[in-house]
């Protein structure tokens, strides 16, 4: 392949066409020369004989500074014509550690430099700047930031090449040879995990701290790897992560621009076998995801989504990075697993990090369980037991119990047991209305969280100017301030610990616009039915409704003719599994999808409708049982539905067990009985 033919492989590589403006990094590496000439037989030099057909002589860069200053003039039609020539002092700097007499604070560059392009002692000595190359190169990188950034708009990806402020001349090409493309979905990753949001900006030696402790429970490349051992190269490094800060969007992409979602593994009892589930963002919008050709539908506000059982069942310790249409779902391999109870699901679910105070199971290989039991007790857990009822796969031991109090210096494929302290501040609960990400009723705003950190906490932060003092507390302790005591106005309020700036919005009141419904709930005998109907009316849906018919139920209106008192409508939220209890030990396990209708309905679309379930049943239930998937217990009394001769077929919404199941159920201890209802639940037990 000659110099026009790797100059146009490059570019249609690196510089293709993105949904959004996204940095891209001209990563050139000997693997990829290989990949890109699709062959392994003399790829490398190859390019190296096409590079030294423009690079040559005692000036060898002037041929290339010329061509690119006509190709800038006449205004950049066409691919840059010197992508090539940056792409070889990128390669040079993926060789660095290859050289030897590596030395704090300089790195051997210039040597395999000028091996690559072939320029000998009579051009210079062997380790020494080619002549003029820290005029031409600089202006190269200058005009492909031109290119990306102004001609294309950011449409091919934007600049990301960057000078640094001790290796003068050749950070640029240093600045680009730290990331591989698959490493900037990983970048994206950190950045969500610590809570930055978008236009946030820290320090760089703040961000560079925060990301060689995420590392130690994260699989990253060599590159990086390499690049945290280096003084030098860790400086670049920093500069890269406040680069992609400035870029955030507050969801991970990789180097196309396309959204990356985390997987996790899920297990109802925490050992085999084990499922998918994918955690959104709030800032993901798209309707759907296609998993194995299937469509699956993106419920609105949902946080979790299972996925449907593959063919291929998921192992821990295989990776999984599944094309979803709109979106990467990303999975690492790993040697041990973390699990929490997920409410959301009902499932045991994996997570990249243990949290203090928090109960986990933990599934790690065999080879390393002594040596995880090591840890937790290191991080301050009791005793971890192994399950008596969930088996660990081959070749892997689960071990339950794991709760962490404190942090531990642990690195490799057990940092995960050890609890992150690197996380920002932030802002948890208060009462939260969607008229912004961050707009709160006035009276209920949220709390500061000023998560455990290896360093001392603030001793203030500042609201609108105002200085507000914080208690002291432990460092490695997570210290909640509420700001609720602060008698806050409505309006919006600006808040500053340390580095971090936050804000939020107070409202007095909210309300959204009601548009003209296509469904409502009509009435149905002596209450409101749950099964919604269409709505007749003349205008268009996104017209203003003025009015339904007469008793029916929409949204925030009611009919002007709605009766004045309305029976409570049975739902329950989806936690768990639910079983239905009556007398003489009847029992039945009710089912855990919702009906179709309530699944479009935001936001109850975790909910179960007790009615059509329970009128379904062949018995009447008297309490309803909720197991989570964590194994504890709770019950509550059943409501009152309609009479069973209302039912015209039988229900296939439950399983009817027998009375060796109800004992199992109800054998265990630590059942949570509502108080007003405990005596009830006495006699029931007792078969009164």
């Amino acid at each position: 392949m000659d110099y026009a033919g790797w100059n146009g492989v490059l570019a249609a590589h690196f510089f293709v066409p993105r949904e959004r403006p996204v940095p891209v990094y001209l990563s050139v590496d000997d693997a990829l020369l290989v990949r890109l000439a699709g062959t392994s037989n003399g790829a490398t030099e190859d390019f190296e004989r096409a590079v030294q057909s423009r690079v040559y002589g005692r000036d060898p860069f002037s041929s290339v500074g010329d061509t690119a200053r006509r190709w800038r003039r006449d205004g950049g039609v066409g691919d840059p014509p010197f992508i090539a020539v940056l792409a070889a002092t990128v390669l040079a700097a993926s060789r660095m550690e290859r050289t030897e007499g590596i030395t704090v604070g300089r790195l051997p560059y210039y040597a395999p430099l000028r091996r690559l392009l072939g320029l000998g002692e009579r051009t210079g000595g062997s380790s020494q700047m080619p002549e003029n190359y820290d005029v031409i190169v600089p202006a190269l990188w200058d005009h492909l930031a031109w290119w990306l950034d102004k001609n294309q708009q950011g449409r091919r990806g934007l600049s990301s090449a960057i000078p640094h402020p001790t290796q003068v001349h050749i950070g640029w090409a240093l600045s680009q040879a730290v990331l591989q493309g698959a490493d900037r979905a990983q970048l994206g990753l950190f950045l969500s995990h610590i809570g930055v949001q978008p236009g946030d900006s820290l320090p760089q030696s703040e961000l560079l701290a925060r990301f060689e402790e995420w590392t130690r429970v994260s699989h990253v490349s060599a590159r990086i790897q390499r690049a945290l051992g280096n003084q030098a190269m860790r400086a670049i490094l920093a500069s890269v992560l406040a680069q992609e800060l400035a870029h955030f969007t507050g969801l991970a992409a990789d180097a196309t621009g396309l959204p990356c979602l985390p997987l996790a593994l899920t297990s109802e009892s925490g050992g085999s076998p084990y499922g998918l589930a994918v955690r959104l963002s709030n800032r993901f919008k798209a309707p759907s995801l296609t998993v194995d050709g299937a469509a699956v539908t993106i419920p609105a506000g949902a946080e979790w989504i299972p996925l449907p059982v593959p063919v291929d069942p998921p192992l821990p310790g295989t990776a999984r990075d599944l094309d979803a249409g709109s979106a990467r779902l990303m999975l690492a391999a790993q040697d041990c697993y973390i699990l929490q109870p997920n409410e959301l699901l009902g499932r045991w679910t994996s997570v990249s990090v243990a949290e203090v105070g928090v109960r986990h199971h933990v599934l790690v290989k065999d080879e390393l369980a002594q040596q995880a039991v090591r840890v937790m007790r290191a991080c301050g857990s009791d005793e971890p037991r192994r399950p008596r009822r969930a088996q660990a796969p081959p070749g892997w031991t689960l071990l339950t119990g794991y709760t962490p109090t404190r942090s531990a210096a642990v690195g490799g494929a057990l940092g995960v047991l050890s609890p992150l302290y690197q996380q920002l501040a932030r802002f948890s609960g208060g009462l939260q209305v969607r008229g912004g990400i961050d707009t709160y009723l006035l009276g209920y705003p949220p709390n500061l969280v000023l998560p455990g950190s290896t360093e001392a906490h603030p001793r203030f932060f500042t609201v609108d100017g105002r200085v507000i003092p914080i208690a002291p507390g432990a460092a490695a302790e997570t210290v909640i301030v509420p700001l609720a005591p602060l008698g806050l106005a409505s309006g919006e309020h600006n808040l500053r610990v340390r580095d971090r700036k936050l804000s939020f919005r107070l409202v007095l009141r909210y309300r959204e616009r009601a548009f003209q419904p296509t469904l409502s709930l009509p009435p149905t005998g002596n209450k409101q039915s749950l099964r919604p109907v269409g709505t007749d009316h003349p205008g268009h849906t996104s017209t203003e409704a003025v009015a339904l018919p007469a008793d029916h139920v929409c949204g925030a209106l009611l009919s002007r003719t709605v009766r004045t008192s309305l029976p409570t409508m049975h739902l329950i939220r989806r936690v768990g599994r639910l079983y239905a209890l009556g007398r003489q030990r009847t029992a039945a396990e009710l089912a855990s999808q919702p009906p179709a209708w309530i699944e479009k309905l935001a936001p109850v679309q975790h909910s179960l409708d007790l009615d059509q379930l329970l009128s379904e049943l062949p018995f009447t239930a008297d309490w309803i049982l909720r197991v989570s998937g964590t194994g504890s217990r709770s019950v509550l009394p059943a409501p009152r539905v309609h009479s069973l001769s209302a039912r015209t077929r039988p229900g296939t919404n439950y399983q009817i067990l027998n009375q060796v199941a109800w004992v199992e159920l109800l054998s265990e201890p630590g059942i949570v009985v509502p108080r007003e209802s405990a005596s009830d639940w006495s006699r029931y037990l007792a078969g009164e």
